[in-house]
C-alpha cells in the first residue's frame, strides 16, 4: 500500500512517513501548501498513484482547513483524516474534500494501519446518514460564512480597524488615542459600524466579529498585524 501523508508542519509529516515505513506501508510525503498562496497547489506534486492518504492537522484555523482542501483536491486518493476537530462541520468539510474517515491524532498506528488499509478497499467509517448530516453543518457554515463577508466587505480600512480596536477590548477613548485620531472620529466610525453590521451595540459587533473571525482569517486587522495567522476557529457555539 502507498500512503500520501501530508500535514502543515513538515516535521510531523516525515515522522509519521517514516513510522508508516518502519512497518512495512510505503509512504510518501506531500508538501502542505505554502499560506496565502496566490496560485493553486500544482496537481500530483509526486508521483501518484496513492492507495489512500493521510493528512494530519488540528485544522483550528481557517488557513489550515483550507491547506487540507487544497491538498486533498490536488492529489485525487481516498484520505484519512487525524485531527482533533470536534465532530461537526469541520468533519463535513473533509469529507467533502475526499475523505473516507477521520481519526484522533492519538489513535494508535496499528488503527491508522487499519484505517488506511480499509480506505484503500473503498471502505467509509462513516453511514451515509452520519455524512449527510455533517454535509449539511458544513454547508450551513459555508453559507454564514458568505453572510459574514458580504456585511464586512461593506467597512471602510478605518472602520475594521475600529472593531478591531473593539475586539481587542480597547476602549473608544484608547482606540482614537492609538489610532491618533479624535474622540468624535472614533465614535463616527462605530456608529457606522453598527449601522453595517446591522447591531445595535458595541457588544453586538463585538459578537459579530467573533463569529467573523471564526469563519475567515481575519483582514481587517491593523497592518501591523497583517502577517499574524488566522484565528482559531471556535466550532462548539
Amino acid at each position: 500500500m502507498h500512503v500520501a501523508v501530508t500535514s502543515e508542519h513538515t516535521l510531523v509529516s516525515q515522522s509519521i512517513a517514516a513510522a508508516l515505513s518502519r512497518e512495512g506501508t510505503r509512504a510518501t510525503v506531500v508538501a502542505w501548501p505554502r499560506a496565502r498562496a496566490s496560485v493553486p497547489m500544482p496537481r500530483a506534486p509526486v508521483p501518484p498513484p496513492f492507495d489512500a492518504g493521510l493528512v494530519l492537522s488540528s485544522l483550528d484555523l481557517w488557513s489550515r482547513l483550507r491547506g487540507a482542501r487544497s491538498v486533498m483536491t490536488a492529489v485525487a486518493t481516498r484520505w484519512v483524516v487525524l485531527t482533533d476537530a470536534p465532530r461537526g462541520p469541520v468533519w463535513g468539510a473533509v469529507l467533502a474534500y475526499g475523505a473516507t474517515a477521520v481519526l484522533p491524532p492519538d489513535a494508535p498506528l496499528r488503527t491508522v494501519l487499519a484505517v488506511l488499509a480499509g480506505a484503500a478497499r473503498g471502505e467509509r467509517r462513516l453511514s451515509a446518514d452520519e455524512a449527510q448530516e455533517l454535509g449539511e453543518q458544513w454547508a450551513r457554515l459555508e453559507t454564514a460564512h458568505e453572510q459574514a463577508s458580504q456585511q464586512f466587505s461593506t467597512l471602510t480600512p478605518r472602520e475594521r480597524e475600529v472593531l478591531w480596536h473593539l475586539y481587542q477590548g480597547d476602549s473608544v477613548a484608547r482606540t482614537a488615542a492609538m489610532m491618533e485620531v479624535s474622540l468624535s472620529t472614533v465614535r463616527s466610525q462605530v456608529k457606522s459600524v453598527l449601522r453595517k453590521l446591522r447591531v445595535n451595540t458595541q457588544l453586538g459587533a463585538v459578537a459579530a466579529m467573533h463569529d467573523y473571525l471564526e469563519l475567515e482569517p481575519p483582514r481587517i486587522q491593523p497592518a501591523s498585524d497583517a502577517d499574524d495567522d488566522s484565528p482559531p476557529l471556535d466550532l462548539k457555539s
